[in-house]
């Protein structure tokens, strides 16, 4: 849900040192986490999805990913990323970042834009006409080219909310785009691109139900879900809603919200599974607003989150928290919000 952007990101180092610990600690790990390999991630494949890869938003920058990955005690498997998207130059062609994260071990799971931000005239109804297919032919071209076959690929990621310039009433349009830009992806030799559908959680303005593209277009239902508690600004984390007003407002978000209600993670669940397809949690995390309309500080919605990860019912491939700070709050569990990161180390750290 947050705006997001591309980092500035710098070369990474191998995590040669972490893997090593996650070794050691293997024994220790318990089913809903799953230790790194050196090749990466084997958690994405159809065979494994009762346990869960780990990943972080850290922006463009594995030293930032490092030091999440150090202050957890144990690596991340994937990095959720997002290349630029001026123009449709910045959409094919995102090479300064697979620049940034080639030989650092890490997979990318790379959200993907379905319209540039800058460029006059572009529209769904043009992309599913096919106007658009040589630009994403040539993204997996360098994908491939990048060292990145088998990157997760976030088309047009939280397409039922209004933030995004694909947002759209026309579910037909935005649909045949959708199968449009896979197709283009999918003809490229030597990909292997895993497709992630992702909705944004709870009430929304539109639908996303409305806009499955069907079975063979999809690899993940991804789902991205904040501790987001009231759809006004008469939020409950506020100066006097301490102890059992946090606590009531915390249960009552979850169970009407975040995870109840119409649209909410026992939905999609349901709805992933309906469809023998692995559920994702690409961004996550707790929230602390300035409009109060969050939850804050609170330890309570880390400990759903990570039982409902932790449930081979659910089937999440895999789910990366969003350690950012931006316009609208925090999210950050190591610096801003002591609470939950601590309850987020114990669930999903070295011990957890």
């Amino acid at each position: 849900m947050p705006r997001r952007g591309p980092g500035a990101g710098q070369a990474g180092r191998r995590r040669t040192d972490l893997i090593a610990l996650a070794v050691c600690l293997v024994a220790t790990v318990l089913g809903a986490v799953l230790v790194v390999r050196a090749d990466g991630p084997d958690t994405l494949d159809r065979d494994e999805w009762s346990r869960s890869a780990l990943g972080v938003f850290r922006s463009t920058n594995p030293d930032e990913v490092e030091a999440f990955e150090q202050w957890l005690g144990r690596p991340v498997d994937v990095v959720i990323d997002f290349s630029a998207r001026a123009n449709w130059y910045d959409i094919s062609a995102p090479d300064y970042l697979l620049d940034v994260w080639r030989g650092t071990g890490y997979t990318p799971v790379l959200g993907v834009a379905m319209l540039p931000t800058d460029v006059p005239g572009v529209s769904i109804l043009e992309g599913a006409a096919g106007a658009y297919d040589d630009w994403y032919r040539t993204l997996a071209e360098h994908l491939v080219a990048g060292g990145f076959p088998d990157a997760v690929v976030r088309i047009g990621w939280e397409f039922n909310s209004d933030d995004w310039p694909w947002a759209t009433a026309d579910a037909q349009a935005w649909t045949m785009y959708f199968r449009r830009i896979v197709d283009a992806l999918r003809s490229v030799p030597g990909q292997r691109l895993r497709i992630d559908w992702n909705v944004n959680n709870g009430p929304n303005p539109y639908d996303a139900v409305r806009y499955w593209p069907g079975d063979a277009y999809v690899d993940y239902v991804g789902v991205d879900v904040y501790d987001l508690w009231n759809e006004d600004d008469s939020g409950t984390e506020q100066p006097g809603c301490t102890g059992a007003c946090l606590e009531r407002g915390a249960r009552e978000a979850w169970e009407e919200r975040i995870f109840g209600g119409e649209r909410g993670l026992r939905f999609w669940s349901g709805f992933a599974a309906e469809r023998d397809k692995q559920l994702s949690l690409p961004e996550w995390g707790a929230w602390s607003r300035v409009d109060h309309r969050g939850g804050g500080d609170n330890p309570y919605f880390i400990d759903r989150m990570a039982a409902f990860i932790g449930d081979p019912d659910n089937r999440v491939a895999y789910h990366g928290y969003f350690e950012h700070a931006g316009a609208f709050g925090t999210h950050r569990l190591m610096t801003d919000l002591p609470a939950a990161g601590q309850r987020y180390r114990a669930a999903f750290g070295a011990g957890g």
